[in-house]
């Protein structure tokens, strides 16, 4: 695999390709808030073959650019997404999101619906089906309030803070510890801190009316769901979502959020049932 900095307009993005070509749809990975491409490292090697597969790090996270002063809100990530799958040529997609990855690629589906044939939501967030907007999880729009102190503070504080709030979607604790220090390692730096501050003010605005989460498009899709994240996460969109006949949902034993790393071959398996009609 091989990693390459896209510039767009001046902010760039690392993203990395896997997979062969083949008469398959292309496959993107798009990972959540505060975590990086090293979240689909398992799922990976695990999809099915003759699909080339596209994995990036968003702006503000892994190895891509952490300029503060940068729009992080679902449309802006959106949009860079959009505009990455443009220069890179990438054709009509089956598009994977993690947490807020889900709100990212319901948003390019909404926005620019000739690119995606297919939507795979792992533990989606901020994705509303129904008339309200989405609210972002209850962790981050707590620590989204603690910004001004966030801002006084050494990163490394910043940075433990994130990882005692990320560490509990995992049910494998030790494992997940070790990860969460990889995924937070850009954020002990006062660019960091500056990026991630920005942020979370941008994820807890998205739960006002004036920027409404984005809706999952009318194309086959997944819902993928982990049996310990808290009812009250994926209430809203179950009820809605199981009355679309285009729509599957998985809840997955055994996991929280962190289905990608705990449950790899569950991702991958429906990621390979989605495409196989395709196919």
């Amino acid at each position: 695999m091989r990693g390459e900095f896209v510039d767009l307009g001046g902010q760039r993005l690392y993203c990395f390709a896997a997979g062969t070509r083949g008469a398959g749809a292309p496959i993107v990975l798009v990972h959540g808030a505060f975590t990086s491409s090293h979240l689909w490292r398992e799922v990976i090697p695990r999809l099915p073959d003759g699909h080339r597969v596209l994995v990036l790090d968003l702006l503000g996270h892994g190895r891509s650019d952490l300029p503060a002063d940068a729009a992080y809100d679902i449309r802006a990530h959106g949009a860079r997404l959009r505009a990455l799958l443009e220069v890179l040529g990438v054709e009509p997609a089956c598009l994977v999101g993690h947490g807020l990855g889900a709100a990212i690629v319901c948003d390019v589906a909404q926005c620019a619906p000739e690119r995606v044939q297919q939507l795979v939501l792992v533990n989606p967030c901020l994705v509303t089906t129904g008339a309200e907007p989405a609210a972002a999880p209850r962790t981050l729009r707590r620590l989204a309030r603690l910004t001004p102190l966030f801002r006084r503070l050494p990163p490394a504080w910043l940075a433990s803070t994130l990882h005692t709030s990320l560490l509990r979607g995992y049910r494998q604790r030790g494992a997940g510890s070790h990860v969460l220090d990889v995924y937070l390692k850009p954020y002990r730096s006062l660019a960091g801190r500056a990026a991630v501050c920005a942020q979370l003010q941008a994820l807890a605005r998205a739960s006002s009316p004036a920027d409404q989460a984005p809706r999952p498009a009318h194309v086959p899709a997944a819902w993928l769901f982990g049996d310990a994240e808290p009812r009250a996460t994926r209430g809203a969109a179950l009820p809605h979502s199981a009355e679309a006949s285009h729509t599957t949902i998985t809840v997955v034993p055994g996991v929280a959020s962190a289905i990608p790393e705990e449950a790899p071959d569950r991702v991958a398996h429906t990621v390979t049932s989605l495409l196989s009609p395709a196919l």
